[in-house]
């Protein structure tokens, strides 16, 4: 079975049996996508283990467009991914994201002006003492995922996490991990955090128009 020992939390695609190990992660909330990459029609399965843990199995259904999200808080336990799919020709993609997370680099997020993020970009930066904005506006009709991470971490989980679809035909109920999901192509994020770290990303499928971000001090 190969193994990433060193898994940073870049894009990888986990062959059948492999995994992918982040020896440390934060004391926060870390997302995480993954997608069933097979070009037949292959049940996939994923199982996780962390600081010990009894292993949890999750499905990964093949043909799908929206990422599967695990948003946790691993508390700085060691994280292992391991594709445990039946079918051989099963390949999923797994990535991680979160402030300090190496395998997505993020860049600067203005107050006041927008910017453009590719798919698997991420973006941070400081909010003011006040009432603040995210706005977050597709730049096509196609599947746009975001996520953000800051304030306070949210009982029981202790999480403070927020995965957001755009352009989702069916928007209710959310799935599993996320949010909110919308069928249009604007969503806006109100806030109150005091001057804290703000972090997002784009998890859009990968071929996705870039996503506009904009923070805006209300």
């Amino acid at each position: 079975m190969a193994s990433q020992a060193g898994w940073n939390g870049a894009a990888t695609v986990l062959a059948t049996t492999e995994q992918a190990s982040m020896p440390q992660t934060p004391n926060g909330s870390l997302v995480i996508g993954y997608l069933n990459r097979s070009k037949q029609n292959n049940q996939g399965e994923i199982t996780v283990t962390s600081g010990g843990s009894a292993p949890i199995a999750y499905p990964v259904p093949a043909f799908q467009q929206i990422l599967s999200l695990l948003v946790d808080n691993w508390q700085a336990n060691d994280l292992t991914i391991t594709n445990t799919s039946v079918a051989p020709a099963t390949p999923i993609l797994v990535q991680a994201f979160g402030p300090g997370i190496p395998g997505a680099t993020p860049v600067n997020l203005p107050i006041g002006s927008s910017i453009a993020l590719a798919v698997a970009q991420a973006a941070q930066g400081l909010s003011q003492p006040k009432s603040m904005l995210l706005r977050f506006t597709a730049n096509s009709g196609a599947l746009t995922i975001v996520a953000i991470v800051g304030g306070p971490l949210n009982p029981p989980d202790q999480t403070n996490a927020y995965v957001i679809a755009l352009n989702v035909p069916d928007s209710t109920p959310p799935p599993a991990g996320y949010y909110a999901t919308v069928a249009g192509n604007a969503y806006n994020f109100q806030f109150n955090w005091n001057a804290a770290l703000v972090y997002v990303a784009n998890l859009s499928p990968v071929g996705a128009a870039p996503v506009q971000v904009t923070m805006v001090a209300l």
